[in-house]
């Protein structure tokens, strides 16, 4: 559950608890202010206190499901339930190879290029005509810090962000990190070792990635946020986070489709899923669908639905219609786009280049073996780019492939 640092999101939850009571009297909702962290998860779930509903990104569904640590749903689930339309390119996160169902994708996102439209009008850049490729990111990132001495561009580098923003770039550049089935490392690539060079040039040659080089996810965020960044390559599902919680000017918010190379294999794709401690029981089972499908799918098939959550969020300032990745087919989020329409808060227009990219561009899925434990190997490999003007890329590529192999042999 959001904190007391994220006031109107807390109430937006509590909200969703009132209601969801009222429809299901025999369910009571605790809030849990815990949230996913990669060196903590899995002594919350041994120690016993993982919450009945929890919430993890799509990379940790087949590990957890392999190891047995998340509930079967499968039988649990009504006939009529949401879940079964949602995409299948989505479902197939949540099942192991009998099509058993351990989960409930709540959230999807494609990385993307976020801007600040105010620093590119300064820059004397039209904001409705944001940099399709990476020389032209280049470009503005120099015009925006000659123009308003802001930092042109930026990465997040630590905590494991910065491979995941490189996974991100390398995947735009034409290269996977890992292979399909998860066996093999690939980090060692040519288009891997072009998203570094770009990082290079701009660290280097050009001065306009900044000065700070630890920087994880909230720190870019809130940098980016206060106009302290122009562009960053960030998950296109930012907007809440940045003017909701942040205080960005929703003028001021920018998405673009990630730039692709002429060989680019598209964007990262990712999301979020509701998981159900394998400890609770039938009852608590069939209530943590209940909230999930209520809360997070349910107005995607009732415009009744659609329209209360709308006006309700709306009338708490939160954003109705922001940029995000549909869990269902365009039809779907076309009729709830167009049961919300009078209550739609946001600037759609400024990232109308993104909303039409992402019925076209390809989603290409994380690294599917130990995915947190390589991007953590590639954040000293961003970080030695940045913060070394010697830095032998070739070396650091090979010292991460034999790295990133080693962890995927371990299991």
């Amino acid at each position: 559950m959001p904190n007391n640092q994220q006031p109107e999101e807390l109430k937006n939850f509590n909200r969703d608890i009132t209601d969801f009571t009222a429809a299901n009297p025999g369910i009571k909702v605790t809030g849990d202010e815990a949230t996913f962290d990669v060196r903590t998860f899995q002594a919350l779930l041994a120690g016993g206190k993982l919450p009945t509903v929890f919430y993890v990104p799509f990379t940790e569904m087949q590990g957890l499901i392999a190891r047995k640590q998340i509930a079967d749903i499968t039988g649990a689930i009504p006939k009529d339930s949401a879940i079964a339309r949602i995409n299948p390119s989505v479902q197939k996160i949540v099942k192991d190879s009998s099509d058993h169902i351990y989960g409930v994708p709540v959230q999807a996102y494609s990385m993307g290029l976020l801007y600040n439209r105010d620093l590119f009008k300064k820059a004397g850049l039209d904001p409705d005509k944001p940099p399709t490729t990476w020389d032209e990111v280049r470009a503005a990132a120099k015009a925006i810090q000659s123009a308003t001495g802001v930092q042109g561009f930026a990465s997040m580098t630590k905590d494991n962000t910065g491979g995941w923003a490189l996974t991100t770039m390398s995947y735009a550049n034409g290269s996977t990190i890992e292979s399909a089935d998860g066996k093999n490392a690939t980090v060692d690539n040519d288009a891997t070792r072009s998203a570094l060079e770009f990082y290079r040039s701009l660290r280097w040659e050009d001065n306009t990635f900044g000065s700070n080089f630890l920087i994880g996810y909230n720190d870019a965020m809130k940098a980016f946020a206060g106009g302290k960044i122009g562009m960053f390559v960030q998950g296109a599902d930012a907007y809440k986070m940045l003017v909701s919680n942040l205080g960005m000017k929703p003028d001021d918010f920018g998405l673009a489709p990630l730039p692709q190379a002429a060989q680019g294999l598209g964007t990262l794709g990712g999301g979020t899923v509701a998981i159900i401690n394998p400890r609770a029981s039938a009852d608590q089972v069939k209530a943590a669908i209940k909230w999930a499908e209520y809360v997070y799918l349910r107005k995607y098939g009732s415009q009744e639905a659609a329209v209360a959550d709308a006006k309700a969020k709306a009338a708490d300032k939160q954003p109705v219609g922001e940029p995000a990745l549909s869990l269902f087919d365009q039809a779907t989020t076309d009729s709830y786009l167009g049961w919300v329409k009078d209550y739609v808060n946001v600037p759609r227009q400024n990232y109308a280049a993104y909303l039409a990219s992402a019925q076209t561009m390809a989603l290409v899925p994380e690294p599917p073996t130990n995915t947190q434990e390589t991007y953590g190997t590639l954040d000293t490999v961003v970080q030695a780019v940045l913060t070394r003007q010697d830095a032998d890329i070739n070396a650091l590529l090979k010292d991460a492939q034999r790295k990133v192999q080693a962890t995927i042999d371990a299991g």
